[in-house]
């Protein structure tokens, strides 16, 4: 078979993969390589970019080779250049060429409300640690005693529930004392008590406790959400802040939505959509997937027969999205 065949194969795979190196580099120089994978995966992505390179810069040299007729033969009666099959060889090289032209091609754009529709949109964060301290045979944080009154008393529907420190008169006024100090200690065990699997929320949830108004910050979205779902009685009467896009589903009241973000381990294909319920009474001016900032007062509700976080909406405001659109998981929670 004639080199200049098998030059030709070099040439169009030295073609792909530097097609491949160069959107590579596209994505980076623009951050919209956040669009499809975690920032922790970026450099092993930048790394396989220098190797697509390195490999067509090879395939390159080959393709001279073969074009010049240098190509040594071996000693075996197998003939080892690709077979000049048209329609066997564009299927096969089309495998990868089109993707990589889809790449090109089509807007780079974040995941929205019609993939979080298709994945199921997630209201309760703390499902999957509240199912590891089930398996254990715990009881579950949210059912845990009451405070007792000397912390302050509530309305009958608990949606104002008192801050340990804030106690007057008397117990106020002890405060400064040791034996007040341990006894607010001791308080705070009571409202959130933990195993294993939960000690690292419950001590985030007495730091979350003192907030007049609970951020929920980018760096700790995920593990803000949990903790508050996993001590949600706690926290019914609390402000809570946070921001995302407008995600709607039929059988939500016209005056609800959720603001929604993308959370990702790895990569956009384990994307899962999570979410807060929000309660506004002209929730209609927000078109779905526009983005919001929300501060409301933490309350619950119940949601497809699960007890879920609704947030009623005291304050909304138009936002830009986010740089880096989706949340991730923080590796130092809890270290």
């Amino acid at each position: 078979m004639s080199t200049k065949w098998l030059s030709l194969h070099h040439f169009i795979k030295a073609s792909i993969l530097f097609g491949f190196a160069m959107y590579i580099a596209y994505l980076v120089k623009t951050d919209n390589i956040l669009y499809y994978i975690a920032p922790r995966m970026v450099d092993y992505v930048k790394w396989s970019a220098v190797g697509f390179y390195a490999i067509a810069v090879y395939q390159i040299y080959q393709a001279i080779r073969a074009f010049t007729g240098s190509v040594a033969a071996c000693d075996c009666d197998h003939d080892h250049t690709p077979s000049p099959s048209v329609l066997k060889n564009t299927l096969i090289y089309g495998l990868f060429c089109f993707p990589l032209l889809l790449g090109f091609l089509l807007p780079d754009a974040s995941m929205g409300s019609s993939l979080a529709a298709k994945k199921g949109m997630n209201l309760s964060s703390a499902t999957a640690v509240k199912k590891d301290t089930t398996s254990t045979q715990a009881s579950p944080p949210a059912a845990a005693p009451a405070p007792s009154s000397t912390t302050g008393t509530g309305t009958d529907s608990g949606t104002n529930t008192p801050n340990p420190t804030s106690n007057t008169g008397a117990a106020g006024s002890a405060a400064t004392s040791p034996k007040a100090g341990a006894a607010t200690v001791d308080k705070q065990d009571e409202m959130f008590p933990s195993d294993k699997f939960t000690k690292h929320y419950a001590a985030y949830a007495k730091e979350l406790y003192q907030e007049s108004v609970i951020p929920v910050k980018e760096d700790l979205y995920m593990e803000t959400l949990t903790t508050v779902d996993l001590y949600l009685d706690k926290f019914v009467g609390k402000k809570m802040q946070l921001t995302g896009f407008v995600y709607r589903q039929d059988d939500m009241k016209p005056s609800q939505f959720v603001v929604g973000r993308f959370a990702i381990q790895c990569c956009s294909a384990d994307a899962a959509p999570y979410g807060v319920l929000v309660d506004y009474e002209r929730a209609q001016q927000f078109p779905s997937d526009s983005w919001v900032t929300v501060t409301g007062t933490i309350q619950q509700t119940k949601f497809n027969d699960m007890d879920i976080m609704l947030l009623k909406v005291e304050k909304i405001s138009k936002a830009e999205p986010a740089k880096a659109q989706y949340v991730y998981p923080n590796f130092d929670f809890g270290v």
